[in-house]
C-alpha cells in the first residue's frame, strides 16, 4: 500500500491537501463530540447524585 503522497516527489497536490485536511477535521470533530458527552455525564452525576 502506497502512502497518500510521497514527500520525495514534492508537496502534495491541492486536492490531496484538502482530503487530508477534511479527514483530520472529521476525526477532531468526533473527539470533541465525545468530550462534550463525557462532560455532560460528569455534570449530570454531580447534580443528580447518580
Amino acid at each position: 500500500m502506497s502512502p497518500l503522497f510521497d514527500i520525495s516527489r514534492g508537496p502534495p497536490s491541492l486536492s490531496t491537501t484538502r482530503i487530508l485536511s477534511k479527514h483530520l477535521n472529521d476525526r477532531a470533530g468526533s473527539i470533541y463530540a465525545g468530550t462534550n458527552e463525557i462532560q455532560r455525564n460528569i455534570m449530570a452525576k454531580a447534580v443528580l447524585g447518580l
